[in-house]
């Protein structure tokens, strides 16, 4: 069996994108629009029509200001990934029926976040709330038809990660796209 990780990038290595909903609404000049943003990667929606130029910066995360590296890929917010034009040329053709990629200058560079719109429920004989009233999840696990998805979320989990699948895994390091950490335990701890 294939195994399925959670993505998760490290900030203390690896500098991030400071984007959120409100800075992606006043770019695009499109502030009735910012719950659609705020909602990327959580709904069934996609948003390139409502997409122009944005601009920014990698920065090192505020708690750790010695993070000097730049991702190749890395977690952007939720289950959606900022990519690489590297990254994106490996996984463009790949990943186009599980989202949509979504152009932005950082640097002056093209990079790409990817609404990652792939939902899979997990296995329920074997996944749990450990607290049903606020939907905590105790226990996670995927069925054998994740091995089949290279990249997916969970609205059962609340759609609070991107999980991959082993063959997902192994192109990132096949192409040396630094920027991710691949865990096997599901849950955030």
């Amino acid at each position: 069996m294939n195994q399925i990780y959670r993505l998760t990038t490290d900030p203390a290595i690896y500098k991030e994108i400071p984007l959120d909903a409100e800075d992606i609404a006043d770019q695009l000049n499109a502030d009735a629009h910012v719950m659609d943003f705020v909602y990327m990667g959580v709904k069934e929606k996609k948003i390139a029509d409502l997409w122009g130029e944005i601009v920014t910066a990698f920065q090192p995360s505020p708690a750790f200001p010695e993070a000097i590296k730049v991702p190749a890929i890395s977690v952007w917010t939720g289950p959606n990934l900022v990519f690489s034009e590297r990254a994106y040329a490996v996984f463009r053709l790949m990943l186009a029926d599980y989202g949509e990629f979504l152009p932005i200058k950082v640097s002056g560079f093209t990079y790409y976040l990817f609404n990652n719109l792939t939902d899979l429920n997990p296995d329920l004989s074997k996944s749990f709330y450990s607290n049903p009233d606020i939907q905590t999840v105790g226990a996670l696990e995927f069925s054998n038809g994740a091995n089949q998805k290279l990249l997916f979320r969970s609205r059962w989990e609340g759609c609070t990660a991107s999980f991959c699948n082993q063959k997902f895994k192994d192109l990132c390091e096949e192409f040396e796209l630094e920027g991710l950490n691949f865990n096997s335990e599901l849950i955030a701890n």
